[in-house]
C-alpha cells in the first residue's frame, strides 16, 4: 500500500512568528517548535489535522481561557489525579487550537465514550494521552451537513463510522512493558513480520502495533474488538521516523479498510514518543 499525502503544514505559536519545516518521510510533511508546548502539527490526509503537544503548564493555565460545559465539569472533577487532570485539559486545549474556531467548541461523550461535538456535526475528533502528552486529531467529515448528522448514529457503523467520521488517533512513550503485553494485541501474521525485521527494532514495531490498533479502535467507536482476532496491520512500511500502513476491522459482517500513518517524536529529557492516526477508504 502507498499513501500519496502532500500537506503543508502551518505551524501555529502564541506569536505566530516562527515557522519550522521539516521533511522525514516523503511526501509527509511536518513543523517542529521543541521550546513551546505545541510539538507538531501535521495533516496526514485531506481535512484532517493531527497535533501533539506536551505538558509544561499547570491547571490553572487551561482553566483561565477554556470555559468547560456542565458536562464537561462533570466529568472533569471524576479525576483526581493531577497529570491525569493535565492531560484531560490539555487534549481538549490542543482540540480547541486545531479547530481554530474564535469560540471554543464544547465536547461530549457518545455512549461508547468516545468524543464528538454536539454544536458541529462535521467536525469529528479523537483524543489520546500518555505520560505527559497529548495528541488530537480533528477531521472535517465531507458531505455531512447539519441537516443529514443527525441520521448518522453513534450506536452503528456507516459509512462515515459515526460521529468519529471513521478516524482516530493514539500517542505513547515509548516503554518497555510493551515486550510484556504483545501477546494480547498481536496477531500470529504480525509476530511473523517481526520475526522478519532486525530485533533491535521490535520495541519500536510493537508501539507502532499498539498505537495503530488502538487508532483503529477509536475510529470504529463501538466497543467489543479483540485487538487479535478483530483488527489488523499490513504492509507496514517503517524508515525509522515515519511510516504507514493498511489498517483493517473485520466483525460479525463489518469490513472496514483504512489508511494508517505512523510518527515518532523525540521529547527533550524523556523516551521517544510514536504517534498514529487512521483513517477511512
Amino acid at each position: 500500500m502507498c499513501l500519496n499525502i502532500a500537506a503543508n503544514i502551518n505551524f501555529f505559536s502564541y506569536s505566530f512568528a516562527y515557522q519550522a519545516k521539516l521533511r522525514f518521510f516523503p511526501p509527509l510533511q511536518r513543523n517542529l517548535l521543541h521550546s513551546m508546548p505545541l510539538l507538531l502539527t501535521v495533516h496526514p490526509f485531506p481535512n484532517a489535522t493531527f497535533g501533539l503537544w506536551q505538558i509544561a503548564e499547570n491547571e490553572e493555565f487551561f482553566r483561565v481561557d477554556m470555559p468547560l460545559s456542565t458536562d464537561e465539569a462533570s466529568d472533569l472533577a471524576q479525576h483526581h489525579v493531577p497529570l491525569r487532570r493535565l492531560e484531560w485539559l490539555a487534549s481538549r486545549w490542543l482540540l480547541h487550537k486545531l479547530t481554530d474556531a474564535p469560540q471554543r467548541l464544547p465536547i461530549a461523550k457518545d455512549a461508547f465514550s468516545k468524543p464528538f461535538f454536539p454544536e458541529n456535526q462535521d467536525l469529528a475528533c479523537s483524543l489520546s494521552h500518555s505520560r505527559g502528552c497529548v495528541g488530537a486529531l480533528i477531521v472535517t467529515i465531507p458531505g455531512i451537513h447539519n441537516g443529514e448528522a443527525s441520521n448518522i448514529g453513534a450506536e452503528s457503523p456507516s459509512p462515515h463510522l459515526g460521529r468519529l467520521g471513521g478516524a482516530g488517533c493514539d500517542i505513547q512513550v515509548m516503554t518497555d512493558k510493551m515486550n510484556r503485553i504483545a501477546y494480547k494485541f498481536l496477531n500470529e501474521a504480525e509476530y511473523e513480520f517481526l520475526d522478519t525485521r532486525p530485533e533491535a527494532e521490535n520495541l519500536e514495531l510493537l508501539h507502532l502495533y499498539w498505537t495503530a490498533k488502538e487508532s483503529l479502535y477509536k475510529a470504529y467507536g463501538l466497543k467489543g474488538l479483540d485487538f487479535r482476532k478483530n483488527i489488523f496491520v499490513q504492509n507496514m512500511q517503517w524508515n525509522g521516523q515515519d511510516g504507514e500502513a493498511l489498517g483493517k476491522v473485520v466483525k460479525e459482517g463489518f469490513y472496514q479498510e483504512f489508511q494508517l500513518i505512523f510518527g515518532k517524536y523525540t521529547i527533550q529529557e524523556a523516551p521517544e514518543l510514536i504517534w498514529a492516526v487512521c483513517h477511512a477508504d
